[in-house]
């Protein structure tokens, strides 16, 4: 048998564990040899080998892998069979046919053949042993670990047996009952424990009845959550079926009043309360519901408190109809429309505070759960600490995510319960504090909304602009109303205020003081982070109203001077300016003390109709800070009442200066430029009837006429000198005041739109200063009477042949007229304070008439004058310069050289005439021609430069 011979062959393999390749070549071949003799019979009964089979050769070993494959290739099939076959029968029923004399060769070839066959059966053997050898060992030491656990296995059966059949031989009956009977008690025992705990499930229902009243959600929730386990553990018995019935009414009302809890979250935020809520709702694995009842308990409250407010305001102004005010089932939108303007801002106030309430609440939730989850963070530190599981860290993500996102959809349910309050009424009705105040609203609850979620307010902004610029074109029409009024009925007395009055002295203006770059506290709608410390959110509560600190400050104003006060007296102080007054009723009357009062205040000159243009360019400016949207058509507007003060100031106290013809006054092209504008766009023709602006026309207005009570042609009082003084610089310090205004009113308009506010300045406000030349130039004119003056001068006789000692009497006249007019001026000092560069104006223009005065007269008297006339031309002007000098305290006189230069041109060498005359333009053609044609003016050596002096004259007066 080939196999046993192989498994003996490998034997040695076994025990050594591995041999060389050569080595198992000789051991394979010495066993084969053995294995041949024994075939050959070569060593039966113990006998030597003979010679002939020991001649036997055995086949070589195959080393080639190809060679082995072909001779198992020639292996007979027979031999493959695995049902065995005798090989020695098979070879001989094969050979048997063919042996013959030679058969002994055919034999031994045979045997050859099949032993080389059997060579390499072995050596393919061999290899796959050896190469598979390591299994091989391992499946042998697995063989015998099996066969020691068999015989431990049977030693345990035998010892066992054994055991049991001496316990078999010893146990009496008497153990045999102890037995049963422990097993009885342990039965009663777990039937008691079923007992308690059926009875403490019948108990459970009160129990968590008295956690639910007291609040403590997560025990009751963990208690439901046991029994429900208990009564799962314990269905098969009849009496708990109905315990699970009662269960399960217990847990829908656990269900509700933790929806109840979360509801009260929304208007009444409290830690601890929520703490126990969301702990409860985390174990019933619903954290994620939780979020999402809440947010739905948050829209919830908005819509039915907003309802609420608006129909108990609704049912007070009573023009709510009587079936709806008991049901209240109008909409929403409708119910706005019956809040009566009585009502109205203390419904939107109530509005907006309950607003406030339910957003703070929501702000502290979510703040909550922030906490929550920082303080998780710092406490995982450490090998040692407890790791979220992925659930809870997914639930965690979930809410953050939820409150999150909710915070935009929030804001905008609660606009929208805003925006239909403010559209149903008509806020053109209410009066400017009261606008003032819903504006100072609406701005600051967009301003908590901007906090609250970062994002803007379009929705109230679109409505306040709609209902914001329909308000103030009929509030600017009005004060455009009310500014004509009171130039109609202004005395234009001095209004006495202190010496460092400003625009910063009037409450109007008192916000720009709030902050150091003069921007309202009512703007100041930054957009801070939500977690920071100065948040509305952390300096407020929830129970705090954040509407009470946009109140207007009822503080009073302290602008009058104390000296007027307290000259003027107690019965006289409320004819004085009210300063707590509305803008619609400041300053319509002039206060009685004034008139007297012996000395000029040391404050700014200001009129009433200018305090009150200061007062509504506060206004104005308030509305700008609240109201960026419509802010460029507030400056317009604004724009117009400085216009408009302007051209009225013009109309009433200028214009009929520059219709004088002895004036000469000229006003500027800029100035020109602006009342013609101003003219076009805003003043209404008399004929006309007022219009309201519609679509892209401008607002026009008609011009105020002169008040009556002011009289503007008095020769006595310098033809109203000191009213005209009051309006001249009462505008300049307006205009002054508006200079000061134009960095904040800049911040409030868009870039694009600067360059309007600077073309205003420089083209408008600039202006103001040129209606003083004018007014003031006007009145000079009427110290002397040009035409009496030459006429007086006409009758001197200039054609004298000694020099005089004594200057002419008509410069004693003209003296005295500059003496009345003095003591006139200082009268009116006494009333109102002059400023000095007004004051150096009047004296300016006086005396430049009066030169003008001398300068026409000499010329009008050279075609009579001698050489001592000229003389007594010289010392009658000398005389005038002297005394004016005393006079006025101005040294030297203005103008004096227009006539010093005029006498002497007399004594101009010829050959310098021509130039002297192109350097002269100061002077008229009538002027100048009559030193060429009476004094031969440049021909006194040559006569026949007289035609050509004329014709240079003239063409000097085209240029002109």
């Amino acid at each position: 048998n080939w196999k046993a011979e192989v498994s003996l062959t490998l034997h040695p393999f076994e025990k050594r564990g591995s041999y060389s390749y050569r080595e198992a070549q000789a051991m394979i071949r010495t066993k084969w040899k053995s294995m041949f003799k024994r075939d050959k019979g070569g060593a039966e009964d113990g006998k030597p080998e003979t010679e002939d089979s020991s001649s036997f050769q055995l086949p070589p070993l195959i080393d080639d892998p190809k060679k082995m494959e072909e001779i198992l290739s020639e292996v007979d099939e027979q031999y493959k069979s695995e049902t065995g076959v005798d090989c020695s029968q098979y070879e001989l029923e094969r050979l048997a046919p063919e042996i013959s004399s030679s058969g002994l060769v055919q034999l031994e070839d045979r045997i050859y053949r099949l032993k080389q066959q059997d060579t390499a059966m072995y050596r393919k053997i061999y290899d796959l042993v050896f190469a598979n050898y390591t299994a091989y060992v391992q499946e042998l030491e697995n063989v015998t670990m099996l066969q020691m656990s068999l015989q431990q296995a049977a030693k345990t059966c035998i010892n066992a047996r054994r055991q049991l059949k001496h316990a078999k031989e010893g146990v009496s009956h008497g153990g045999l009952e102890l037995l049963a009977k422990h097993r009885k008690r342990e039965r009663l025992r777990a039937m008691l424990d079923t007992l308690q705990s059926l009875k403490t499930l019948q108990r459970t229902d009160s129990h968590l009845k008295e956690l639910l009243e007291e609040g403590d959600y997560p025990k009751a929730t963990m208690l439901c959550i046991e029994c429900r386990h208990a009564i799962e553990q314990y269905k098969h018995y009849t009496c708990v079926s109905q315990l699970a019935t009662s269960l399960h009414d217990v847990q829908s009302n656990i269900e509700e009043k933790l929806e109840e809890a979360l509801n009260e979250m929304c208007t009444n935020f409290v830690s601890q309360n929520y703490e126990k809520v969301h702990q409860a709702y985390r174990i019933l694995g619903k954290t994620q519901s939780a979020v999402d009842v809440l947010l739905m308990k948050f829209t919830t409250t908005i819509h039915d408190i907003a309802y609420k407010v608006l129909g108990e305001h609704a049912k007070m102004g009573g023009t709510l109809p009587a079936e709806e005010a008991q049901q209240l089932k109008m909409h929403y939108r409708n119910l706005s429309k019956f809040i009566t303007p009585d009502h109205f801002i203390p419904c939107l106030t109530k509005l907006c505070m309950a607003m406030w309430n339910v957003m703070c609440n929501y702000h502290l939730v979510k703040q909550w759960h922030e906490d929550v989850d920082s303080k998780k963070k710092t406490l995982k530190t450490g090998d040692s600490e407890e790791m979220d599981s992925s659930e809870l860290s997914f639930n965690r993500s979930y809410v953050r995510q939820k409150l999150e996102s909710g915070l935009s959809r929030f804001w905008n349910d609660v606009q929208q319960k805003i925006r239909p309050c403010l559209l149903g009424v008509e806020i053109a009705r209410f009066k400017y504090d009261d606008f003032i105040r819903i504006l100072a609203i609406v701005r600051r609850i967009m301003s908590i909304g901007m906090e609250f979620c970062g994002e803007g307010s379009e929705p109230l902004q679109d409505c306040m602009r709609q209902q914001s610029l329909q308000y103030f074109k009929t509030y600017h029409r009005g004060r455009l109303e009310e500014l004509r009024l009171f130039f109609e009925n202004e005395a234009w007395e001095l209004c006495p205020v202190r010496a460092n009055f400003s625009i910063y002295s009037l409450k109007e203006f008192r916000f720009m003081q709030k902050s150091p770059s003069s921007e309202s506290s009512l703007k100041k709608a930054v957009v801070p982070s939500r977690t920071d410390t100065g948040s509305i959110f952390n300096r407020l509560k929830a129970t705090d109203n954040p509407f009470g600190e946009v109140d207007d400050d009822d503080e009073g104003e302290d602008v009058m001077e104390a000296s007027q006060f307290d000259e003027a007296g107690s019965d006289e102080e409320t004819s004085s300016v009210d300063t707590r007054a509305s803008p619609s009723t400041s300053l319509t009357s002039t206060p009685s003390h004034i008139h007297k009062t012996h000395s000029a205040p040391k404050g700014p000159i200001l009129a009433n109709p200018t305090l009150t243009v200061l007062r509504l360019f506060g206004n104005y400016m308030q509305i700008m800070t609240v109201l960026e949207p419509i802010a460029f058509d507030v400056l317009e507007c604004l724009s117009q009442l400085f216009d408009y003060y302007l051209y009225a100031i013009y109309d009433v106290f200028a214009r009929d200066m520059l219709s004088l013809e002895q004036t000469g006054i000229e006003i500027s092209a800029k100035l020109s430029t602006t009342l013609k504008r101003i003219e076009d766009t805003l003043i209404q023709a008399p004929q006309d009837a007022p219009t309201a602006p519609s679509g892209n026309s401008s607002l026009k207005f008609p011009k105020p006429n002169v008040s009556p009570v002011a009289d503007l042609k008095d020769p006595k009082t310098l033809r109203g000198l000191r009213y005209r003084v009051v309006a001249i610089e009462s505008l300049v310090f307006l205009a002054s005041q508006f200079e000061t205004m134009v960095p904040t009113l800049e911040s409030y308009i868009p870039d694009g739109k600067k360059s309007f506010l600077t073309q205003f300045v420089s083209h408008t406000v600039s202006t103001a200063r040129e209606l003083r030349k004018p007014a003031y130039c006007g009145v000079a004119s009427y110290i002397l009477s040009r035409d009496q003056v030459l006429q007086t001068m006409s009758t001197v006789n200039w054609a004298i042949k000694e020099i005089k000692s004594q200057h002419s009497p008509y410069v004693d006249s003209m003296l005295q007229e500059f003496k009345k007019y003095k003591d006139q001026i200082g009268e009116i000092v006494k009333r109102i304070p002059i400023p000095p560069d007004v004051h150096s104006m009047l004296w300016d223009y006086s005396i430049k008439l009066a030169t003008g005065c001398f300068v026409e007269g000499f010329s009008q008297a050279s075609k009579r004058c001698s050489n001592e006339g000229r003389a007594l031309m010289h010392l009658d002007f000398q005389q005038f310069r002297i005394k004016m000098e005393q006079l006025t305290g101005m040294r030297p006189i203005p103008h004096h050289q227009l006539v010093e230069d005029y006498v002497k041109a007399y004594y101009v060498p010829d050959e310098e005439a021509e130039k002297w005359l192109k350097d002269h333009t100061e002077y008229s053609v009538s002027q100048l021609k009559a030193l060429v044609v009476n004094c031969g003016f440049g021909t006194r050596t040559n006569k026949k430069a007289k035609q050509r002096l004329l014709q240079i004259i003239d063409d000097m007066d085209k240029r002109k």
